[in-house]
């Protein structure tokens, strides 16, 4: 397919903000080919693929005020909520294996943010609930076996990396280092754990063992790179970068090699996620003022 035109953190906006059919796209040259999944414009984050790879659950900001969970279907377009009696905020949600368990952040009031751990199959919700009004604690993950649910929050000596038992019960740190560590997520055998952390100035990848030790860094780049994901075969990590002055998407091998630059829009191009075949993305592109949901072939 050809193109005659070419198309031409998120804690400080969280704090602000409380507290269909599928259209294939030309890409601009050396990006791949995109799919465009929304239309609305509406601000988004946080897209996850469900097991079944036809649907995709995200964050979007349905009014000034409130955030919600919604679930868009690839076969119809449609989107509706995945929560639709919820009427507190809900955001950043991370599914297991299975699609049986899921975890998201809720707000209930002010900044008093709670992590819930919801399991569709017994129809019960666990909670954890730090206190003290923890506005940072964000990023939730689930282990393959479903043991631990991981995520990120604020401590005395930095945002720290911890878990807890699917109960929401008897929480740990896998992190004990200055600045930020965010964004942890757990590789499809369970051995390692990716994460992005500013320890030594700006944010980089890096990577360190299932219960926190050997921690190696997988980038170096002067720029912000964030939000790293694993394939589902755990071959390589997408993440977000503003390496080259724009948010962009990447992807390396999971040893930090063979970087490559998926992306190349004026916008912001972040939030990427695997779907489960391992040949493709999701994202979320800011155009124009304008926030949705793409989907692009990753070259192996």
């Amino acid at each position: 397919m050809k193109c005659a035109v070419p198309l031409i953190i998120w804690s400080a906006w969280l704090v602000s903000f409380l507290f269909g059919t599928i259209l294939a796209l030309c890409a601009p040259t050396n990006s791949p080919p995109e799919q465009q999944l929304t239309f609305d414009g509406k601000w988004k984050a946080d897209p996850a693929v469900l097991p079944n790879g036809q649907e995709i659950v995200h964050t979007l900001q349905e009014t000034p005020t409130l955030l919600s969970l919604w679930r868009l279907s690839l076969a119809t377009g449609k989107s509706e909520r995945l929560h639709p009696e919820a009427t507190t905020n809900e955001f950043e949600i991370a599914f297991s294996p299975d699609g049986r368990v899921a975890a998201f952040v809720q707000n209930r009031a002010n900044l008093n943010l709670k992590l819930i751990i919801r399991d569709y199959q017994e129809k019960r919700d666990y909670i954890y609930d730090p206190g003290g009004g923890f506005a940072g604690m964000r990023s939730p993950a689930i282990s393959p076996d479903l043991r631990r649910v991981l995520f990120s929050i604020p401590t005395a000596t930095g945002q720290q990396i911890a878990y807890v038992n699917l109960q929401g019960q008897n929480r740990q740190f896998l992190t004990h280092s200055p600045g930020v560590n965010n964004w942890p997520r757990v590789s499809p055998d369970g051995k390692q754990i990716v994460f992005a952390s500013s320890r030594d100035g700006d944010y980089e990848i890096y990577i360190m063992d299932a219960q926190g030790e050997n921690v190696r860094r997988l980038t170096r780049s002067p720029g912000m790179d964030i939000r790293p994901v694993w394939s589902p075969d755990g071959q390589l990590i997408a993440f977000t970068s503003n390496r080259d002055g724009n948010y962009e998407i990447y992807v390396m091998n999971a040893d930090g090699s063979h970087l490559r630059r998926l992306t190349n829009h004026s916008g912001r191009d972040d939030y990427p996620w695997w779907f489960p075949d391992g040949q493709h993305l999701v994202y979320v592109s800011e155009r124009h003022g304008r926030y949705d949901l793409y989907k692009m072939p990753v070259p192996r």
